[in-house]
This record gives structure tokens, C-alpha cells and sequence, in this order.
């Protein structure tokens, strides 16, 4: 069998990422527990519950979403009370959020269910494989997040 081209092997690439994101996207989805809040929503406490307190912007950039999107998502969590937010001591154009203790509770309830259950998909891979993808998965994410920044802006 003749070596594959660079251009070959990069439309092989993009065809099974292609199908690797709604696959993973389906999955995360499936996997959230019915006790839980949505798997956004689930991402954004559990960011809070990683990190601490934080603006809606750094909010917003850990989640990768738009403005309009944390705060759609902090109204929600605000909503259900699992969320507080009140004006950034250090700045007061921008507001903190943080977990109320009934977040910090479903948080930690879910996402150790959401963690065990999510991992499953993994077992199917040899041991090898796994730490393939371990030692894959963060230079092919930092290759994406260079390229998306180096990209112009879309309204």
C-alpha cells in the first residue's frame, strides 16, 4: 500500500473529527444526569466549583460562548438558585458569580456521576490507546485554540 499523502491524510482527519464532534456532543449529552441541569449549565458550575468566583467574561471564556450566552445561562442558574452574582469589588462595571451552597451541592453530587458514566466511552480502547489520546488530546486542543484566535471575528 502506497504511503498516504499529507493532503490525504488531512481530509481524513477532517472526515472522522466530523464525525467524532456530534458523536462526543451526543454522548456528554446522554450522559448528564437526569438529576442534573443541562450539560452547559452543568459545565458552568462546575467551572465555579474548579475555579472559585468569576466574572461573567471569564465565565464566558472558560465555556467558550458568547456575552449573551453566560448570561442567559447565569440567569437560569440564578433562577433555580444555584448561583449568586454581586458587583466585581475590583471593578464595578463587572459582576461575579459564584455557587450558592445548594450549587456547590448539586454540583458535587452530579458531576462525579457525570465523570464515571462519561468514562465508559473509553473503555473500549486498549490502555495504549488511552494514553495516546491522553498525550494527543491537549496539543490538538492548544492547536485549535491558536488557530481559532488567529481567525478574524465573526459579527
Amino acid at each position: 500500500m502506497a504511503p498516504q499523502t499529507s493532503q490525504a491524510r488531512s481530509a481524513e482527519l477532517v472526515a472522522l473529527f466530523t464525525e467524532l464532534g456530534p458523536a462526543w456532543g451526543a454522548w456528554t449529552n446522554a450522559c448528564t444526569p437526569a438529576t442534573s441541569v443541562s450539560y452547559i449549565r452543568m459545565r458552568l458550575l462546575h467551572a465555579l466549583d474548579a475555579n472559585g468566583a468569576q466574572t461573567m467574561t471569564q465565565l464566558a471564556n472558560a465555556l467558550g460562548v458568547t456575552q449573551r450566552r453566560i448570561t442567559a445561562l447565569v440567569d437560569a442558574l440564578d433562577e433555580d438558585g444555584l448561583v449568586e452574582r454581586r458587583p466585581n469589588p475590583a471593578d464595578g462595571r463587572s459582576t461575579v458569580v459564584s455557587l450558592t451552597k445548594g450549587g456547590a451541592a448539586l454540583q458535587k453530587l452530579t458531576w462525579d456521576e457525570y465523570r464515571a458514566d462519561i468514562s465508559r466511552a473509553f473503555e473500549d480502547l486498549t490502555p495504549e490507546q488511552q494514553k495516546q489520546l491522553i498525550d494527543i488530546t491537549p496539543v490538538l486542543t492548544q492547536a485549535l485554540r491558536r488557530h481559532t484566535a488567529s481567525r478574524p471575528s465573526t459579527p
